[in-house]
């Protein structure tokens, strides 16, 4: 009941255009303590995880968005340059990191995926035993283009379709305090 109630919530701040501004400045504090902490679940997989990239994502993030896409996708492929352009703003202030579940048929063909929208974050394969290392991400999805976002220690915020990507910053703007 608990976790429904909060799954409402968080949608209900999105839909309706965030949080009051003496929230967020809140926000802001949350984030510069979360780059000084120890990792939560998530970041402590992510140390022990080989990316297919070879780029490790940031172990110290308020939230991760997992992305599962891939290139023979068209709707993918349609997402993923509005997600390159916005990851440089994700990962500011350890907001948000992004990792991308690739479900192509071979690690080539992500790394072509990646390499043809110039993406500089990490990777794994969706049928590898790394993916279900990460928190949060251990259940199988049935659609793509769908994202995943949890907090630091694998609480599932969202699960849908990547067309809320849109809304990234709502998910990494403090949510959490109008839940609390």
């Amino acid at each position: 009941m608990r976790s429904e109630m909060k799954k409402l919530l968080i949608l209900a701040c999105i839909w309706c255009g965030g949080m009051p501004l003496g929230a967020q400045t809140a926000a802001a504090g949350v984030a510069q303590q979360a780059a000084a902490a120890e990792p939560g679940a998530v970041g402590k997989a992510i140390e022990k995880i080989s990316f297919i990239t070879g780029h490790k994502p940031n172990p110290h993030a308020q939230y991760y968005m997992y992305l599962h896409s891939a290139f023979w996708c068209g709707p993918c492929r349609l997402e993923m340059p509005r997600i390159v352009a916005e990851y440089p703003n994700m990962i500011k202030d350890n907001r948000m990191e992004l990792i991308l579940i690739s479900h192509d048929h071979s690690v080539k063909g992500a790394l072509r995926y990646l390499e043809l929208f110039s993406a500089p974050f990490a990777a794994v394969m969706y049928r590898s035993k790394e993916r279900k290392l990460l928190p949060g991400c251990e259940e199988d999805v049935f659609g793509i283009p769908t994202i995943i976002v949890v907090d630091a220690q694998g609480q599932l915020i969202y699960h849908g379709h990547a067309c809320m990507f849109v809304h990234w910053d709502k998910f990494a703007s403090g949510v959490e305090q109008h839940i609390k």
